[in-house]
């Protein structure tokens, strides 16, 4: 048996279809809990009216999404429990899927499928591992720091199941911060115990809409205090973390910020967080486009970088 736990906060638009995906799974022993974090649309509406016994709905005032999946992990009943966002949604096979991961590691922490990235447009790609067949159904333990760094990211949180020890272990989702909270429990639970992986894709991850007239106004601004940074430092005593693939995982989240410091025009920022890139994990080819950028007119940066990150399917805020 397994537990989902959604977060939902406004999202009155896409709650039903991802609670419809997970009712349609072939695996039927479940249970689903949906943590209301204060939304203020018809989203908790929508949902009560599905009436399936296997629904539990937690209402909380608004705390942030590491706070609604933290509550939906506490009521959780089983030991595994699988993540879901309320714009995403699952194929009929995944809980299959991860209940085959558990079966063959039982000793796992983290259990992962591939997924396929849904753009804007309702275009569907499968995400992409250097060195692994597009077509391959394997299963495999994973190497997470090389793999997260060497293609697109393995792991994404609407295609991922954990044991509810292991998360304990770490402290949980991380309170507090508006970005970089799956990152950094990934690395966490990387560090702590082994992560298994599935290359049959059977998550959906819906890209955000990405203007190509981004307003300024509209980008989060990274916190001056970089408590993920900080925290992904401290995993270098794990010797999971000993190796150059998890200076480069924590390198690209500096140039994570480097990015969003770049959109909002703040070019002094935006160095000072590619320095800490290049001091971590050495200058890769995108650092020097990224300087180049900077000298262009602010206008004209947003258009390319939008432009850029439409056609290579990346959002915003996690874009590296």
């Amino acid at each position: 048996m397994i537990s989902v736990v959604i977060p939902l906060y406004n999202k009155e638009g896409t709650i039903e279809r991802a609670v419809k995906s997970v009712l349609e799974q072939s695996a039927s022993d479940f249970e689903l809990i949906v943590v209301d974090d204060g939304s203020s649309d018809r989203g908790p509406v929508l949902v009560r009216r599905l009436e399936d016994p296997r629904i539990r709905i937690v209402t909380q005032a608004n705390a942030g999404v590491s706070a609604a999946r933290n509550s939906g992990v506490a009521q959780a009943s089983c030991d595994i429990v699988a993540f879901v966002d309320a714009d995403d949604y699952w194929d009929p096979a995944h809980l299959a899927n991860l209940a085959a991961l558990v079966k063959r590691f039982p000793e796992a922490s983290v259990f992962a499928t591939a997924y396929f990235v849904v753009g804007e447009g309702g275009q569907i790609r499968k995400i992409r591992l250097r060195g692994v067949s597009a077509v391959s159904r394997a299963i495999r333990e994973s190497n997470y720091f090389h793999d997260a760094t060497k293609g697109d990211p393995p792991l994404c949180s609407s295609s991922v199941a954990v044991r509810k020890s292991a998360l304990s272990q770490v402290g949980g989702f991380p309170l507090g911060i508006e970005a970089g909270e799956d990152i950094l429990t990934w690395a966490r639970l990387a560090c702590t115990g082994k992560v298994v992986y599935s290359n049959h894709a059977t998550a959906y991850y819906v890209l955000p809409p990405v203007s190509v007239e981004r307003n300024r106004n509209a980008i989060r601004r990274p916190p001056k205090h970089d408590f993920v940074g900080d925290e992904l430092e401290k995993l270098s005593v794990f010797e999971n973390a000993s190796g150059s693939s998890f200076r480069r995982y924590v390198g690209n989240w500096y140039r994570i910020r480097a990015m969003l410091f770049m959109e909002l025009n703040e070019r002094r920022n935006c160095i000072a967080e590619l320095g800490r890139a290049i001091g971590k994990s050495g200058i890769h080819l995108r650092d020097l486009v990224t300087l180049g950028l900077l000298l262009l007119p602010a206008k004209w940066r947003a258009r390319l970088v939008s432009r850029w990150r439409q056609r290579h399917d990346l959002h915003p805020d996690t874009a590296s």
